[in-house]
């Protein structure tokens, strides 16, 4: 394995995901090209895509020597199963994640605060692409995804993240309650969200160096997680819901840390 690297440089990596993953949309397909080039295989564009944004695209191409083909709009409607593509497509290669230790070993300094996001087997890859953009947009450092039992990094991960997929550092796990012990040894203190946790979100600041760990859609945080972690708290709501989406409360929570550090006002 790579040695461990200072900030800046390429992390020591691990493959997760299969080949020939196709990503969508404008943002996605230019963040590719801008922040990991060398896992583009190839570029597709519409014939009716805006004459700026291709001329872009292309640049970048052959900036990065990729190769890029125009095709049908309807091409690309079949590709994407009919999503909003907004005239772009890309193949992209497997993702390359951290490893976790490493990651972890990597977070900044204490009293420098620091936010985490653990995912406990989230299922859905447009949730786990939601959480990983609010988790960049709140300031998180990173996010851990289990190897098994939820999804990993996909095309449609880096299309509903925006992008923020290919910038946030992510790294696969093994037993998530072991993360979580990880994550304290560390000096963090691990918050889980879930419908039966003590408190609530809202009722004291998260420390300024916190994991956040939200478990999968409806199943909720595992048991074994939930114990290991130093505090389980819920979003108070009104309404007849019941519950909110698993990627609605991670943005709550992260959102909520990032107020309580100043980050945000």
């Amino acid at each position: 394995m790579e040695k461990f690297r200072k900030k800046g440089e390429k992390p020591a990596v691990r493959e997760a995901a299969a080949d020939g993953e196709l990503c969508w949309g404008r943002n996605p397909v230019i963040s590719l090209l801008e922040v990991s080039p060398e896992r583009c295989m190839k570029v597709l564009l519409s014939e009716t895509m805006q004459p700026h944004i291709k001329t872009k695209i292309i640049s970048l191409c052959c900036d990065n020597g990729i190769t890029f083909q125009n095709v049908a709009q309807a091409a690309l409607d079949r590709l994407t199963g009919g999503e909003n593509h907004q005239g772009t497509a890309a193949y992209l290669t497997q993702a390359k994640l951290w490893d976790a230790d490493e990651l972890i070993a990597s977070l900044p300094p204490a009293p420098e605060p620091v936010m985490v996001l653990l995912c406990d087997h989230v299922q859905d890859p447009h949730n786990l692409g939601a959480m990983i953009r609010s988790a960049e947009a709140a300031g998180a450092s990173a996010v851990l995804i289990p190897k098994r039992g939820g999804c990993l990094p996909t095309g449609t991960v880096v299309k509903t993240s925006a992008g923020a997929s290919l910038r946030l550092p992510a790294a696969l796990t093994g037993n998530v309650a072991q993360t979580v012990r990880k994550l304290q040894e560390a000096g963090l203190w691990v918050t889980g969200l879930d419908m039966d946790g003590r408190d609530t979100l809202f009722r004291e600041d998260l420390p300024p160096r916190s994991a956040i760990v939200v478990g999968a859609e409806g199943n909720g945080l595992g048991t074994a997680t939930a114990k290991a972690c130093d505090d389980v708290r819920y979003i108070p709501m009104l309404g007849a819901a019941g519950s909110l989406n698993a990627s609605v409360a991670a943005a709550l929570a992260m959102f909520e840390w990032a107020r309580s550090v100043g980050k945000i006002s």
